[in-house]
């Protein structure tokens, strides 16, 4: 990530201020509204009216609304201007969501988590069960499904610990690592945030029912897919990638060779967030040796008090410098 208020030497505007750390706004654009319906259509509505999210995206940061983009003429000029049923029928699912308990936000609403606007593939739209706000102090505690004894123990360590600090215990509600961690923050009654690779009226795994049910009554459950998605392997990996731009911190308990979790290993550099990989990461995977060995932002621990220590650490480190600039 560039320096503050930049991205690839592009103003993106004046910074924010979110309980006491400073980020970029990746959109200079100001609307009233949050373009859900809108954007809704160009992601999902008719063929001919979709753009893709890198295109999307450069629209917004070039100061156009959603609304804006959907009006934009179209250079074969056989679209029809008036786009009224489509945005109609976007609304009504929307409310639909709504009445159902489901959150719709974008990075035009105002609850829209301010941490994923920092980087460069933030999610178009977010579905959300819970309680929605900005985690800044946020750590996500990731690894293999097949984890051993010993990675569920450094699992629920790490995440009691943090939990216990006040930082948000971020993971993907999988089998393994995943789920040793929100349980552990919950047992510590501290708030735990799930990612999800599916819609949130799916739930997979299938044995995880009841404490995605108890997520969303006391900490969130957000996903970028329609809520009757069902999982599949583009999924998940989409899914690792929004996980590492909402969490300040990605640790990495234990993981193999070809495990799903490279693929947050690589968003979190890429996002220029912190990593932190146990010692069985950096000595039995050949990504890890590598992250270990180059110049990143990388942390190798031992332990689960040694990841804490280490989290706390980078935390305190991140924050004191934004402290010091909002006074």
């Amino acid at each position: 990530m560039g320096p503050v208020g930049t991205r690839g030497g592009k103003a993106l505007g004046c910074p924010v201020i979110v309980g006491g750390w400073r980020y970029p706004q990746t959109m200079s654009v100001n609307v009233n509204s949050d373009g859900a319906a809108a954007l809704l259509t160009l992601l999902h509505g008719a063929p001919e009216l979709r753009a893709t999210p890198t295109e999307l995206r450069l629209q917004f940061e070039a100061g156009r609304s959603p609304e804006e983009v959907l009006e934009l003429p179209d250079p074969s000029q056989i679209l029809a201007e008036d786009r009224s049923d489509e945005l109609a029928a976007a609304s009504t699912q929307i409310e639909e969501w709504s009445s159902n308990g489901i959150q719709v936000l974008t990075p035009f609403s105002g609850t829209y988590p301010m941490q994923l606007r920092t980087v460069f593939d933030y999610p178009l739209f977010l579905f959300a069960r819970g309680h929605v706000k900005h985690d800044p102090r946020s750590v996500a505690i990731v690894g293999s499904r097949d984890v051993t004894s010993r990675g569920l123990a450094f699992a629920s360590a790490l995440a009691r610990r943090l939990a216990g600090a006040g930082v948000t215990i971020v993971s993907g509600l999988a089998r393994g690592v995943d789920g040793a961690a929100h349980e552990a923050a919950l047992r510590a009654g501290g708030r735990t945030v799930s990612v999800l690779g599916n819609g949130l009226n799916r739930v997979y795994p299938s044995e995880h029912r009841e404490l995605q049910e108890i997520i969303a009554e006391s900490g969130l459950l957000i996903s970028q897919f329609l809520p009757n998605e069902t999982p599949t392997k583009r999924s998940f990996p989409a899914r690792n990638v929004t996980m590492s731009a909402y969490s300040s911190i990605t640790a990495i308990v234990e993981a193999a060779e070809r495990s799903g979790t490279r693929i947050q290993a690589d968003a979190a550099i890429k996002h220029g967030r912190p990593l932190i990989i146990s010692e069985q990461v950096a000595e039995t995977t050949t990504w890890g040796a590598r992250y270990a060995a180059g110049s990143f932002d990388v942390t190798v621990v031992p332990s689960p008090d040694a990841a804490a220590d280490a989290a706390l650490g980078i935390l305190e480190r991140i924050e004191s410098p934004a402290v010091a600039l909002a006074g």
